[in-house]
């Protein structure tokens, strides 16, 4: 505490000797463009010399007084004319970033100006020359140090990272049609030429578009316009390397820029002319591409370089235009950064594809400081964007929070006891020098989201999850972005939701599914008049809703038509079907039978078809005849009894009638005449013993004379006795016969008796 304390009253008590850093505040570039940003605003500039396509850089000093500009090729001192030895550098003016300009660490009058030609050029590659203020009269010449060469074959583009210390930097940029990174370490002593060496992501042949380091150092962006992406790195700042490749896919992505507080990332479409945020902060690899969103378009030309300001704001060349577009809040999440295609004027000169190119940390002052995240209940994070100083003292404005109102530590986090407007101050002390930052933080509620208990939804049902909250992001858990989730299956969803101020906030919710109740009422169907048919959809403990708004579980049918249930069990959920039913006539069936009643005398019936709407029969006689597809038929019955006729009737739809009516066939009886005498005399009369019968099956008749000797015997009752036995006639007596008859009805009756022969 006595320590803090001595801090604090240091700190205080040095508070006007501040210091200002104001290197990035005077551009040149395009066709003679320029502007001064010294007044707070950017103002146009008329006097530059210079016209270059693309890659260009300028330096001022500490109070924002230009020093000299290039375009990699040519260098122009703060009279706008050309350094004695300030000609024939090896860049280009094709070349995307053909110059860009680094102070030698420990030196207040050297500057490393390091050109690359890249494959706009001749294959020169990096390579760096030494600008020396004192030389010229103090308007500075390239001293004995020109065009010494790094390596050949480099892409062209190329930035500049300040070292984890504070003081060195790190120039990067990549090797041509290559996937190499080459880090050169730059100090008080002089460029170390023995890189650090970073072989990471695909390859790219002949790359053009921006390369890019963050303003904290921790990352490096790059554009690839020709093959269509663009990446994101992680880089270590005290060794170099990079790390954690991270690839999106654009049209003819060429400017590429960090925001001040280097959570967001913005990237142009040359052609498309669309600009796009990307988001950081957003979590995965894959969440920080899901996160992309179109801010803006250019309506007056395709964009080139986007370069962040010395005033926060993004910078954008709009090609032959006569301003720049602008990010006018690039911090801000989402549309509120509020992209402005009418930016700054150039007084009657050209944007074309390049602006100025600067060391990533140029524009982070002593004593600037961001946040963000100012959101309540949940930690705002300060940084320090100085890397200059020895001691800082953060205090919050916060005096509820107690100890906690105050921190030295470089890049704190805070969380506010309310809601509303909190005085920030930043204390800092280098060399002997204090200075203070001071800035107003609005402390808002956190978004609110509320997707709901868990709950259960029905199979097939779909539960809508509203998360919506006014000028918002959202990220549920498949990357989808859209205010509203519609779930149809069982799992956990969630959603992060990033409000306007960047405050964060998160609902999950889990999502149970039940099966809904089986129901099936059969394939449409047709019957008969005479068929019985019941849908049946009982469920245990469900409830019922037919057609016709009955409610019982089980429904008759009695008519054609269309019917429908839905049943509803006991959790709610709700299934339905329909069948269509439709009920068919029945044919007519009857016929009509002739003679009846009737005997065994007389067995032969007519039955005749007298049926309606039909087209097939079928007969049963009731003796195990079956005739089909006849309309009349004659039966004789062979036996007497009682017969049970059916004829059965088929119509076009298979709809089947029966009638039965029954038959009676009587035993009847049979007839037999047998005469008593016969006079073989040869007179022509009576000459035979002659039986005559009806109805007889079979018959048998045996003649025995007195002695009992049979002289004549027959089956046949139309053979007839002439009286003769072995050929003569036999003579005149009276002989006995006996007569045996088998009738219709299978009976056996004997008659015996007497003849008598005359002759």
């Amino acid at each position: 505490m006595k320590r803090l304390g001595f801090i604090i009253s240091i700190l205080i008590s040095s508070i006007f000797y501040s210091s200002a850093q104001n290197e990035g505040n005077i551009w040149y570039f395009g066709g003679y463009a320029g502007l001064d940003f010294n007044s707070g605003v950017p103002i146009a500039l008329t006097d530059g010399q210079m016209t270059t396509g693309e890659g260009c850089s300028s330096i001022a000093d500490n109070n924002g007084d230009l020093l000299f500009y290039t375009d990699g090729m040519t260098v122009y001192n703060k009279n706008h004319t050309i350094m004695p030895n300030g000609s024939g550098l090896l860049g280009h003016s094709s070349s995307t970033q053909s110059g860009i300009i680094v102070k030698k660490p420990g030196s207040l009058t050297i500057y490393y100006l390091f050109t690359c030609d890249g494959m706009s050029g001749n294959s020169g590659g990096l390579n760096y020359s030494e600008v020396d203020m004192t030389l010229n009269g103090g308007l500075g010449d390239i001293n004995a140090n020109k065009n010494i060469l790094i390596i050949s074959g480099a892409d062209e583009k190329l930035t500049a990272v300040t070292h984890q210390n504070g003081l060195d930097f790190w120039v990067v940029f990549r090797l041509i049609n290559s996937n190499t990174y080459h880090s050169y370490l730059l100090t008080s002593t002089g460029l170390n030429l023995t890189p650090i060496v970073t072989n990471i992501g695909p390859a790219y042949f002949g790359e053009i578009g921006y390369l890019k380091a963050s303003p904290d150092g921790t990352k490096i962006a790059n554009a690839n316009w020709l093959s269509s992406t663009f990446e994101i790195f992680d880089f270590d700042n005290n060794t170099g390397l990079l790390s954690n490749p991270i690839t999106g896919y654009m049209d003819s992505p060429y400017g590429i820029e960090f925001s001040l507080n280097s959570n967001l990332l913005y990237v142009g479409e040359y052609y498309s002319r669309n600009i796009n945020q990307y988001n950081l902060l957003a979590g995965s690899n894959a969440a920080i591409i899901s996160s992309g969103l179109s801010i803006g378009q250019s309506t007056q030309g395709d964009i080139g370089a986007l370069q962040l300001g010395p005033d926060g704001k993004i910078y954008l060349s709009i090609v032959l235009s006569g301003n720049l577009a602008v990010i006018d809040s690039p911090d801000i999440l989402g549309l509120g950064c509020d992209f402005n295609v009418n930016g700054p004027q150039l007084a009657g000169s050209l944007a074309i594809n390049g602006l100025p190119t600067f060391f990533s940390s140029i524009f982070n002052l002593p004593t600037d400081f961001s946040f963000n995240n100012p959101c309540y209940g949940d930690s705002t994070i300060f940084n320090f964007n100085s890397t200059s100083f020895d001691s800082i003292l953060w205090n919050f404005g916060d005096p509820n929070s107690g100890i906690d109102n105050n921190s030295t530590d470089l890049n704190p986090f805070h969380i506010f006891t309310d809601t509303g407007t909190f005085h920030i101050n930043l204390y800092s002390y280098f060399n002997g020098i204090a200075d203070t930052a001071t800035n107003d933080l609005f402390v808002t509620d956190l978004p609110t989201v509320n997707l709901g208990n868990d709950t259960v939804i029905c199979d097939g049902e779909i539960l809508t999850l509203d998360a919506t909250v006014q000028n918002a992001t959202y990220l549920w858990q498949d990357n989808s972005t859209n205010s509203t989730y519609d779930v149809i299956n069982v799992g956990d969803y969630s959603v992060i939701i990033t409000d306007s101020n960047g405050c964060i906030n998160n609902d999950t919710i889990h999502v149970a599914l039940n099966l809904l109740p089986y129901i099936n009422l059969g394939n449409d169907i047709e019957i008969c008049e005479d068929d019985v048919l019941t849908l049946d959809v009982y469920l245990e403990g469900a409830s019922y809703l037919w057609n016709d708004n009955s409610t019982i579980s089980s429904f008759n049918i009695n008519s054609s038509g269309t019917y429908s249930v839905t049943l509803t069990d006991s959790n709610g959920c709700f299934n339905s079907d329909t069948v269509i039913i439709i009920i068919n006539p029945l044919p007519n069936s009857d016929f009509t039978f002739n003679p009846q009643p009737t005997d065994l005398n007389n067995p032969n019936i007519l039955f005749s078809n007298i049926s309606s709407a039909n087209t097939s029969y079928e007969w049963n006689l009731g003796d195990g005849t079956i005739i089909e597809n006849l309309n009349n038929i004659n039966h004789t019955y062979l036996f007497s009894g009682e017969y049970d006729v059916s004829l059965i009737t088929l119509n076009e739809f298979d709809c089947i009638d029966t009638v039965i009516y029954q038959i009676i066939i009587d035993p009847g009886g049979f007839d037999l005449f047998i005469p008593n005498a016969f006079t073989p005399n040869n007179d022509e009369h009576n000459e035979l013993f002659v039986i005559k019968g009806r109805y007889i099956i079979d018959f048998n008749i045996k003649i025995f004379n007195r002695w009992g000797k049979k002289i004549f015997e027959s089956d046949n009752i139309e053979k007839h006795w002439d009286g003769r036995f072995q050929g003569k006639l036999v003579q005149q007596e009276k002989y006995t016969y006996l007569v045996t008859v088998l009738d219709i009805n299978a009976d056996i009756h004997e008659f015996p008796g007497i003849v008598y022969l005359i002759h």
